[in-house]
């Protein structure tokens, strides 16, 4: 992660996050839990225009105007009533539970690490070698069961699964150290 566009972004955070958390409640009244998803979700949004485009030229516009979407993105999708979301104006001087810069940037950090390793995974594995390492790992179905699932004998299954987990860790080795 570039260092400079990590102090831009926790200058931001700094900067704006108050009144965009305001301005996520003021949306999403009597729904604090949702608000704080969005504000994540701004600015995680405002994160990634930051790599893929840079930075917007007014980052807090851009930001109000990505929660105004997200609302409504969020009335359409829900079956919530619409007193639920609100045009009202936001109070900046509302406080809420902060979360620090160091939190989001640490959140992003994992989201990106972990579509790294779904890249790896995607893309360094068979198809076959990824169906039997969800059959394994994700849906947790017995080795015997998985055996009949893919129609071989349960000795080469569990070698095919042993192999194809082995492969992805060492994938996931090479992109750790990258």
């Amino acid at each position: 992660m570039n260092s400079s566009m990590q102090g831009i972004y926790t200058q931001l955070w700094n900067e704006h996050v108050q009144s965009i958390r305001n301005f996520c409640y003021s949306k999403l009244k009597g729904r604090p839990e949702d608000a704080e998803d969005m504000l994540q979700e701004a600015f995680g949004l405002l994160w990634k225009k930051m790599i893929t485009e840079g930075l917007p030229p007014n980052p807090k516009a851009w930001l109000l105007s990505t929660v105004n979407n997200l609302a409504r993105t969020e009335y359409r999708h829900t079956a919530k009533s619409k007193e639920k979301l609100s045009s009202a104006p936001f109070d900046e001087t509302v406080v809420h539970t902060n979360y620090s810069a160091e939190d989001v940037v640490q959140t992003l950090e994992r989201e990106e690490h972990n579509a790294k390793l779904w890249k790896a995974f995607d893309e360094g594995l068979t198809k076959e070698e990824k169906q039997i390492i969800i059959y394994d790992t994700v849906q947790e179905i017995p080795q015997a069961e998985i055996a009949k699932i893919i129609n071989k004998n349960p000795n080469t299954t569990r070698v095919n699964i042993h192999r194809a987990k082995q492969k992805l860790e060492h994938i996931k080795q090479k992109i750790e150290k990258s």
